[in-house]
């Protein structure tokens, strides 16, 4: 999708050049760098890192980083999620599928999941599901290192992506005011 998005900016930006005025590509070039940065934002930039000491959710403008002695559960109902204190921080990149993919799970799906006897399995939990694999990852993660105890976890940490968040705003703005005033 994002690169469908890059194509049809970079096109318009190209015809614009052809064919129009300085004031059209100033314009175009405005709309393309904001639906770029978009599309980069939404469908790029997300992502979730596990690794030993702990786990790093990276949002469109947000990326926290928290150990695995902070994470107190980890779950895949809308999409991957960790509890740190009293918080949820939710994985864009993890999302949950569909209703009507618990239709589809078979019950071999659910060996080595670690879902006790009783325990339904929900959508976002099937390992064929965003959601379900990052989060079982995840669990095994936190098992091996509440198991182990000899590992020293991370310490939280919270970035923004300013960077994003001010070209963004940036090319929002100047479209907007290249549309509205003409040269």
């Amino acid at each position: 999708m994002a690169g469908v998005i890059f194509f049809i900016s970079a096109g318009l930006t190209i015809q614009s050049a052809i064919s129009g005025g300085a004031h059209d590509l100033l314009t175009t070039v405005a709309w393309g760098t904001a639906a770029s940065c978009g599309a980069y934002l939404i469908f790029i930039r997300p992502k979730v890192t596990i690794f030993d000491e702990g786990i790093t959710i990276t949002n469109p403008l947000i990326e926290i980083t928290a150990g695995w002695q902070r994470v107190e559960e980890i779950e895949a109902r809308y999409s991957m999620s960790i509890l740190v204190g009293n918080k949820t921080i939710y994985a864009w990149a993890a999302p949950a599928p569909g209703r009507h993919h618990a239709r589809s799970v078979h019950k071999s799906e659910m060996r080595g999941l670690n879902l006790g006897a009783n325990t339904l399995m929900r959508p976002g939990e099937s390992p064929r599901s965003h959601s379900g694999a990052a989060s079982q990852i995840a669990r095994l993660r936190l098992e091996e290192f509440r198991k182990l105890g000899t590992i020293k976890g991370l310490e939280s940490q919270v970035r923004y992506n300013s960077a994003g968040a001010t070209v963004m705003v940036t090319s929002l703005v100047l479209g907007l005011l290249l549309s509205v005033i003409h040269f």
